[in-house]
């Protein structure tokens, strides 16, 4: 397992310095000639750009997970952030062969969070004794809440491509696809169990407390809930892959700087596993997709 980490990471490592070569290697069509038609001569020129990156993670859970009651979780919703770096590097612009828009190429660079809450309801059984009548037992439904938080970290690298078809006004427009490969970093998945139904009424009129002992002294009063389980995680691979689809405007801000707002959308390819189950079993297709909002500022280099 360990020797199998070390080769991912070296793997990713490893693409992450074929990303930054192939973006700020010279794009063989965005050379410009000497004898260029006056079309050519007159073609927009488009710097290389790098930036920072922040935003929010919106987190949509796909699928099912599973601790170690064993106790099953459907869905879920988080919110995290993430802020990185980025640079942009024109591939094409239009011109006498290209007429249809802006091409870039681009990778950003980003530390992300994933948070992520799951949680369902259900009813169990209880057993009470009567007071006034001790040798008579009651068995009463109690609901219960079960929440399961899910909290990990990864370094990201996104090799992207952009395209700009057209300007409105100030807006720059463009679409943008990529890749994402994540660096899993530390994960932690806490499961904890509320009491909701806190009194209950016996048949012969009484009323009786629902609360579970006290974890840290049983003569102390108790308490209406109990973390069952509270430990660290590592998935199945600790490298993630996603699709990484974008829209998003540029603006302006004055002749150096841009401001890029984004919507990007994560569709995952790899499954995630708190691994709590004992023996080890795989959750049920259990996925973070990511719905996330970017703001980049973005600073045009020089040639």
């Amino acid at each position: 397992m360990f020797l199998n980490l070390l080769r991912l990471r070296s793997l990713f490592l490893i693409a992450c310095l074929a990303s930054i070569i192939t973006v700020f290697s010279s794009p063989i069509f965005a050379q410009e000639n000497e004898g260029s038609s006056p079309l050519e001569l007159g073609r927009r020129v488009v710097p290389d750009v790098v930036g920072v990156v922040v935003g929010p993670s919106f987190n949509v859970v796909n699928g099912s997970l599973t601790t170690g009651c064993p106790c099953t979780f459907n869905g879920g919703l988080g919110v995290s952030v993430l802020a990185g770096l980025m640079y942009e590097k024109n591939l094409l612009t239009p011109g006498a062969t290209w007429r249809l828009g802006t091409v870039n190429i681009g990778a950003r660079l980003l530390y992300e969070t994933r948070n992520v809450n799951s949680a369902f309801r259900e009813y169990e059984n209880n057993t009470f004794r009567s007071e006034k009548q001790p040798n008579q037992f009651y068995t009463l439904p109690i609901l219960y809440r079960h929440l399961a938080e899910v909290n990990y970290g990864m370094l990201t690298l996104t090799p992207y491509i952009t395209w700009n078809p057209l300007s409105i006004g100030i807006f720059q427009p463009f679409v943008q696809v990529g890749l994402q490969g994540g660096l899993f970093t530390g994960g932690r998945a806490r499961h904890t169990k509320f009491i909701l139904d806190t009194q209950v009424r016996l048949p012969t009129n009484e009323e009786a407390i629902v609360e579970f002992p006290n974890p840290l002294d049983s003569t102390l009063p108790g308490t209406s809930s109990i973390v069952i389980q509270d430990s660290s995680f590592t998935p199945p691979s600790p490298l993630q892959l996603a699709a990484s689809i974008t829209l998003g405007t540029d603006i302006p801000i004055g002749t150096r700087f841009r401001l890029s707002v984004m919507g990007n959308y994560l569709i995952p390819f790899s499954p995630l596993s708190l691994g709590l189950v004992r023996p080890p079993e795989p959750d049920g297709n259990f996925t973070v997709s990511a719905w996330q909002i970017m703001l980049a500022l973005k600073m045009n280099l020089e040639r």
